[in-house]
Parts: structure tokens; sequence; C-alpha cells
């Protein structure tokens, strides 16, 4: 066996364990959200009640509860469980600050955002179900209704997740009302009517 035969056969095998190793490190990246013991929902129960706003403590250098969290942005968050019924989140804006809202699965991922842009009159009415939840509502409107809605219906994929509402302080002294408009935000469950 010649010197080349030998390195060729050497750098094949290199080549195989690196590619063998990246793709099992992109897996386990992959999968850790969903096989992990506690979720984001779990983490956020300890700081939240269900159906309620909360303000999450201040962002401070190496305590973050949220990923790449801005010490500028104050943050609230609503846990909702749809078994019961859907969740209405209501914003009255005053259109100066920008205010971001994410919708998200028990595990933090994203399925549904917003901005303040995307308000109605300075108004965001937003009511997250499950889809049979919408489908009863929708026999509910009936055909003969021809108003549009005013208010955005999101069909969640899990029964529990959370929203997240974001504003943005420019300033350090702004910080406080930064706060004061993310606890604006309502957040409350609600029951269908049964027929």
């Amino acid at each position: 066996m010649t010197f080349s035969d030998r390195f060729f056969g050497l750098l094949l095998y290199v080549t195989g364990a690196v590619f063998v190793a990246g793709l099992v490190h992109i897996v386990a990246i992959l999968v850790m959200p969903q096989v992990a013991p506690r979720d984001a929902y779990t983490r956020l129960v300890a700081l939240a009640k269900p159906g309620q706003m909360t303000l999450l403590p201040r962002t401070l250098p190496g305590h973050q509860l949220t990923p790449f969290a801005d010490p500028a942005v104050a943050q609230a968050v609503c846990l909702y469980d749809l078994a019961n019924g859907p969740l209405h989140l209501h914003a009255d804006l005053p259109g100066n600050r920008l205010l971001t809202v994410s919708f998200r699965t028990r595990t933090g991922q994203v399925f549904y955002s917003m901005t303040d842009r995307a308000s109605l009159h300075g108004t965001i009415d937003v009511r997250i179900m499950t889809q049979a939840q919408l489908d009863a509502e929708q026999e509910n409107d009936g055909d003969d209704n021809d108003q549009p809605l005013k208010e955005l219906r999101l069909v969640a994929p899990d029964a529990k997740g959370f929203v997240l509402v974001n504003a943005l302080s420019t300033y350090p002294s702004e910080r406080a009302d930064a706060e004061a408009e993310v606890k604006s935000v309502s957040c409350a469950p609600e029951t269908l009517a049964q027929d």
C-alpha cells in the first residue's frame, strides 16, 4: 500500500467522521425543543398565571428569560390553554411606540406575529382558538352576516401556548411608559356558547 493510498483512506475516514458528527449535531439542535423536559411554557408558568397579562422581569446581563432579549424592551406574557375556550387579546395603542406581539406554541415556536402597524384604528383584537372552536364560531356566524370581522382569528397549532408582547423604550426614561403599555394589553379566556 502506497503513501497516497493511506493518505486518501485517512482523508476519506476523517471526512466521513466530520460529516456524521455534523449531522448528529444538527439533528440534536432541531430535536431539543421538543424533547426538553422544561419547555418555554413550563418555565413561564412559574412567573405568570394563564389567562392574564404578566410583566416579565427586566433583562439583565447574564439573566435573560427570552433568547436575545434587549434591555430596552419591556416584555409581558400571557399564557393560554384553549381546552375550555378561545383566548381574546385586546390592545388600545397610542401609536407612538413600537409594539410587537408574537403568538407561540408551548415550545416557543412562533406561529404568528404582528406589530402595532397591523392595528385597525389604533386597536388590536385577536382571538386564538383551536380548529374545532373556529369551525363552531363560523357556524354561529352564519351566512347572513355581511359585516367584515373586526378581529383577527388565529388557529393555534397546540391547545397550550403563550403570547409575548414587547414594547420598545427608546430612552431609559421611557422604560416605565413601555412597561405600562405592555401591561395595558388584555388577554382573557372566553367560553363559547353551547348549543
